[in-house]
């Protein structure tokens, strides 16, 4: 992740970037679903099978009044319960147990100023509760520090101004409570801060882990990049019908010894790159560039019944896409584009740089479907033109002589059907 994308505020803890801190907001309040709800039934229940019994059997006299604030601890804490179940808690979760934080202090400062015993362990209370607030909670650091302070604030004022406070019992609990705060502090804003830097960590390895899923996307087929990601290895399949498209320029090498390298690289990614887009529209996977020579096939890895038609559409395309570029280009490209369809074999083959590759007679034909044929046409062989003669017209070209073949029925396409 960039620096300056992760750049965070070191007093308050948010990251720089709002999008970054929305998102790492919503992924805390979703892992802190599970353990808030737990720590509201454990205080619940707390509450109920051991506050509520205690303090009835050390202190009988608060059986009149104590039953109410169980009541609204139970109110307060089911509230908050049901509020986890509610889209809105995602977005408004630190609010929302920072209100609970705060209703809860009051409810301990209202039983500590009516205990009999609050000089031994109001306090004592009271400090169990801010620590709660730091850490059971799952409040981040700025409201944690909020919480803190202010449930601090409310128990000092509210006993003092009550008398139950001054003096040496001030100091002494206002002392406490501050070391409780200071504390608490300190474990919270450590807790958050590795937290947030597990978050980048996370974000950073799934980034990165794209980032090689494309590149590798890149190299192979869809299909075989999946498999080769989840058992290390992809299988060679042999597959009975498919399209082979070669490409080659004519007076490539003449044209190359004159050009300057950097341009002849630059002009041929700009051609290749139209190319790849080409046969992506057709539905044609990319196999390999030999130099000049453009290579892609249908029907492989996954088949297809109309493989030969796109193909045929693909070259087309490639065609016509450089006739308009050689309308306004400085350097003017002549294509030759040859398919023949057939079994072949497919696999993957490599170590370190892994290549997706077929081989079989039938892409040595295509080929030589290729070498054989005129610029600016698409010379296919019979067995393609069994397959596409319902959906382009070809003339027919007669038995044409092929390196280490012999003589092939060859068909020049010239044009595809209306309707």
């Amino acid at each position: 992740m960039k620096p300056d994308i992760a750049r965070m505020n070191r007093l308050t803890l948010r990251f720089a970037d709002p999008e970054l801190e929305k998102a790492f907001a919503e992924e805390q309040a979703r892992k802190s679903l599970r353990p808030i709800r737990i720590a509201l039934v454990c205080a619940a229940a707390l509450g109920v099978f051991f506050l509520w019994p205690a303090t009835f059997w050390f202190s009988p006299s608060t059986r009149d009044w104590m039953s109410g604030i169980i009541a609204l601890m139970l109110a307060t804490i089911g509230l908050c319960y049901a509020l986890t179940y509610k889209r809105i808690f995602l977005y408004r979760h630190q609010w929302m147990m920072l209100a609970m934080a705060c209703a809860m202090s009051l409810g301990l400062i209202r039983a500590v100023a009516l205990s009999p015993t609050f000089e031994a362990s109001g306090f004592f209370i009271m400090v169990i509760h801010l620590f709660s607030i730091y850490g059971v909670f799952r409040l981040r650091f700025p409201a944690a520090v909020a919480g803190g302070w202010i449930s601090m604030a409310m128990y000092l004022i509210v006993l003092s101004a009550l008398g139950l406070l001054s003096g040496t019992n001030m100091s002494r609990h206002a002392g406490a409570l501050l070391m409780a705060n200071l504390w608490g502090m300190l474990i919270c804003y450590q807790m958050d801060l590795a937290l947030r830097r597990a978050f980048l960590a996370v974000r950073d390895v799934a980034a990165e882990h794209e980032r090689s899923e494309r590149l590798l996307l890149n190299i192979l087929p869809a299909e075989l990049a999946q498999e080769l990601s989840a058992t290390g290895s992809a299988r060679p399949a042999r597959h009975e019908s498919a399209t082979i498209l070669f490409t080659d320029f004519s007076g490539f090498t003449q044209a190359a010894s004159s050009m300057p390298a950097e341009r002849m690289v630059a002009e041929l990614n700009e051609i290749f790159a139209a190319f790849d887009d080409i046969t992506d529209a057709c539905g044609v996977e990319k196999i390999k560039t030999i130099g000049d020579a453009y290579m892609a096939a249908a029907g492989l890895p996954k088949s297809c019944p109309d493989h030969a038609q796109r193909c045929v559409r693909a070259g087309l395309g490639m065609i016509e896409y450089l006739e308009n570029r050689n309308s306004t280009g400085a350097f003017k490209w002549s294509l030759r584009v040859g398919v023949h369809s057939g079994p072949v074999v497919a696999g993957v083959v490599g170590k370190r740089k892994y290549a997706f590759d077929i081989w079989g007679d039938t892409v040595n034909v295509a080929s030589r479907m290729e070498s054989s044929g005129e610029i600016g046409r698409v010379n296919v062989s019979a067995y393609t033109f069994d397959l596409i003669r319902a959906e382009f017209d070809c003339a027919y070209r007669g038995k044409v002589d092929a390196k280490g073949k012999g003589q092939i029925d060859m068909y020049f396409v010239t044009g595809a059907r209306p309707g």
